[in-house]
């Protein structure tokens, strides 16, 4: 089996708001395991951890918004909108930590930004309703592997 045939199952198994939590619970634990290291190959190990975090917020933000904009054609608003979120954040995160950082030390940097990740995290968690669609069309047919012949 290959790996892109197993991650589509876990897709289909779970739903995207699961996968999308556990993408988020990745950011807090990141910014706490920064300040336990120095190394360089901690940082590298660490950022690797950000970029599959990263990949899976990408997919998935995309699935929810295709999900919550279905037959209302603002579909691309919704794209936009979460492209717009995603860079004022990364643009607030950069200048809030800079501030922090710069009075405080890199630790304190990274905690901050941890705390308002765990803070993202419990919103997401208690307040975003699950947006997968019971009735998505499978990619089989519900026989196997051949269609059900029509009756003529």
């Amino acid at each position: 089996m290959s790996l892109r045939r197993l991650a589509g199952q876990c897709v289909e198994a779970l739903d995207e708001k699961t996968i999308f939590l556990v993408a988020f619970v990745t950011l807090p634990i990141r910014g706490f395991l920064f300040t336990l290291t120095d190394s360089p190959f901690g940082v590298v190990a660490l950022q690797l951890l950000d970029g599959v975090a990263a990949g899976i917020f990408g997919v998935i933000s995309i699935i929810i918004a295709a999900d919550l904009m279905r037959g209302t054609g603002r579909f691309n608003f919704a794209q936009g909108l979460v492209a717009l979120s995603t860079g004022l954040g990364a643009g607030a995160s950069n200048l809030l930590s800079g501030f922090v950082v710069q009075i405080s030390g890199y630790n304190t940097g990274f905690i901050t930004l941890a705390a308002i990740a765990l803070g993202g995290l419990i919103f997401f968690a208690l307040m975003m309703p699950e947006t997968k669609q019971e009735e998505r069309p499978s990619r089989e047919s519900p026989q196997g592997d051949s269609p059900t012949p029509k009756p003529a």
